[in-house]
């Protein structure tokens, strides 16, 4: 393989923050999502040691610093070796978090940031699907499951579409004129947990709408159609098991509609919610209504808008961005 490598130059990525699922797309839709996500600066270097995380920012939670056991750079590290370069080569990675809660494919962001941070560094030798399939080993091998809606979305941009068996993915396409209101519970849910409590059978009726809506969500994509994609939306098939996970998730869904949302579903498997409208001004007094409804009732929840991130990873000039 050819190779160009950036020895000793210190290289800044972010990779965007992702809802896996989009509602009824289980395990195959995902969208990348603007105003959250992960930022990483590397250098590559001769070997002197082993791969380093310097320093981790911004986390909800303890996450490992141990190179090994973080997504970030178990990917850089499938990438660095793939390359066979000469000569060995170490990593070392400051991480700066920027996706908070659970259900935002905070661990994809990281892993799609180091393998895109270890593609700059590399000379860039790599096709797209090997980035993909790095990110989404280093999650597979970091929490277990290998999942792409998450990873796809954070490396593409837009909306993508994902079929884990066959270990392929591809985006599908942007869509403006959506307007995102993220619920944040400062309580962590993890996907491990939250796929415990789906049936192995469902009805066949809740199948059918699931796969109704999934088909509708690209068409509305496909025909930047923003009022069909909120009236698509909703998940018949798994949202109604994992609701009575979320504290408070009916109370704030009956707000959330009240307040001007089109669609209210659960982003990922949750804890995170997902309030969607296609009306500006129905999208700020979502967001009025929605703080002062926490605020009141002392809710743990972060409230964040958004809209579709487009662009997916890329390379940045600073680590604030």
């Amino acid at each position: 393989m050819n190779t160009n490598f950036l020895l000793n130059q210190n290289i800044t990525v972010y990779a965007p923050a992702s809802v896996g699922n989009i509602g009824p797309g289980f395990d195959t839709l995902g969208m990348a999502v603007t105003g959250m996500g992960d930022t990483l600066t590397g250098i590559l270097e001769s070997r002197t040691g082993p791969d380093q995380i310097t320093a981790i920012t911004g986390a909800w939670t303890e996450l490992p610093t141990d190179p090994r056991l973080n997504t970030a750079t178990v990917a850089a590290r499938i990438l660095i070796d793939r390359a066979k370069g000469d000569p060995d080569l170490k990593i070392s990675v400051s991480i700066k978090k920027g996706v908070p809660g659970s259900g935002l494919g905070s661990s994809a962001a990281s892993a799609v940031a180091g393998a895109h941070l270890a593609q700059e560094l590399l000379g860039c030798p790599f096709r797209e699907e090997d980035l993909l399939e790095a990110a989404a080993e280093a999650e597979s091998a970091v929490s277990g499951g290998y999942f792409l809606d998450n990873v796809s979305a954070s490396l593409l941009g837009g909306i993508t579409v994902s079929n884990s068996r066959i270990r392929r993915s591809f985006r599908f396409g942007g869509l403006s004129g959506l307007h995102l209101l993220f619920l944040i519970p400062k309580f962590l849910l993890k996907t491990s947990e939250a796929r415990k409590v789906l049936p192995s059978s469902v009805p066949l009726q809740n199948a059918i709408g699931a796969l109704s809506n999934t088909a509708g969500l690209l068409a509305a994509t496909h025909g930047q159609d923003p009022d069909l994609f909120c009236r698509m939306l909703a998940d018949p098939l798994i949202q109604p098991y994992r609701e009575p996970l979320i504290p408070h998730f009916q109370d704030l869904r009956k707000q959330a509609l009240e307040s001007g949302a089109r669609a209210f579903v659960i982003s990922g498997a949750g804890s995170t919610m997902l309030a969607v409208t296609d009306s500006q001004s129905d999208a700020s007094r979502l967001y009025a209504s929605l703080e002062e409804y926490v605020r009141v009732n002392s809710l743990p929840v972060l409230i964040r808008p958004s809209t579709i991130d487009n662009e997916g990873v890329r390379r940045v000039s600073s680590p604030d961005i």
